[in-house]
């Protein structure tokens, strides 16, 4: 019954934790890159990619309020708003032609 009072975010931890977790340092002390703290990559417009993924996903699940208070807190910036969903029109994944052709399968009938 205690449950069903609490509030529960929409918001998956890890997509909250990889924000804090991935922010930017710079290299050659302090002239160089970008690169990200925690996995070592380089630091684009986004941030890392797992920062870049845990981004779009908390702006796709979290309300409002969440993302002012995200915004607020500096967990994510303003160009991270501007993120976009990647979407297929078809729903489908992209599939990568095979580089042979597949042979027509051919039974023969037993005599």
């Amino acid at each position: 019954m205690a449950l069903d009072s609490l509030s529960r975010s929409t918001v998956p931890a890890w997509a909250k934790i990889d924000l804090q977790l991935h922010q930017p340092y710079r290299t050659w002390l302090g002239f160089g890159r970008l690169r990200c703290d925690w996995c070592g990559e380089r630091w684009g417009r986004h941030g890392c990619h797992p920062r870049e993924s845990a981004a779009r996903h908390f702006l796709n699940t979290a309300s409002a309020a969440q993302q002012e208070a995200a915004l607020l807190a500096g967990d994510i910036t303003a160009e991270d708003l501007r993120l976009k969903r990647r979407f297929r029109p078809s729903g489908a994944h992209r599939r990568k032609p095979s580089p042979y052709p597949v042979p027509a399968m051919r039974f023969q009938a037993a005599q």
